[in-house]
C-alpha cells in the first residue's frame, strides 16, 4: 500500500516525453523497491527509512531533503541523482554506483553502514564528508559494475 503512489504515479510530471512519479513529502518507511526501475523518480522531502533499494535503478532520481536512514542501496545505481540535504545514517551503499551525484554541503553520510565497493566518481563531496568516508572502515574494494576502486573514486589520500 505504501508503494501505491510510486506504482500508480499518484503525482507525476512529464519530462522529455517520460512520466516521472513524484513522492514529495510522503512517508515510505520500510518500503520494498528492490530490483525495480525507478529511473528519475523523485523522493523529495520524503521519509524513506529502512527501505529496500537493493539492485534498483535510481539513475537521475531525487532524494532532495529526504531521510533514507537505514535503507539498503546495495548494488543500486544512483548515477546523476540529487541527494542534496539527504541523510544516510545506517544506509548500506555497498557496491552502489554513486557517480556524478549532486551533493550539497548539508548532505550527511555520517553513520553510513557500508560503502565497500561503491563508486563515487565525479561526485563532489564536502571536504569533511570526503574525509569521513575515506576513514570509514568499509572504504575498500572495487565496484563490480564499473570496476572502479572505492578509495580512488573518493579521491582518498593514501
Amino acid at each position: 500500500a505504501s508503494n501505491a503512489k510510486i506504482t500508480t504515479g499518484g503525482a507525476s510530471t512529464l519530462q522529455s516525453g517520460r512520466t516521472i512519479a513524484i513522492t514529495r513529502g510522503v512517508n515510505l518507511d520500510r518500503s520494498d523497491f528492490g530490483g525495480q526501475n525507478l529511473k528519475g523518480v523523485a523522493f523529495q522531502q520524503s521519509i524513506v527509512r529502512d527501505s529496500n533499494f537493493k539492485g534498483t535503478n535510481l539513475y537521475g532520481s531525487s532524494f532532495f531533503d529526504a531521510t533514507v536512514d537505514g535503507s539498503d542501496f546495495e548494488g543500486a545505481d544512483l548515477t546523476l541523482s540529487n541527494v542534496e540535504m539527504a541523510q544516510f545514517s545506517r544506509a548500506n551503499l555497498k557496491n552502489a554506483v554513486l557517480k556524478e551525484m549532486y551533493v550539497s554541503g548539508a548532505t550527511l553520510f555520517e553513520g553510513v553502514k557500508s560503502i565497500e565497493g561503491s563508486d563515487w566518481s565525479d561526485t563532489q563531496l564536502r571536504r569533511d564528508q570526503q574525509k569521513y568516508l575515506c576513514n570509514h572502515p568499509t572504504a575498500k574494494g572495487t565496484n563490480p559494475t564499473t570496476g572502479v576502486d572505492t578509495r580512488e573514486s573518493l579521491m582518498c589520500l593514501d
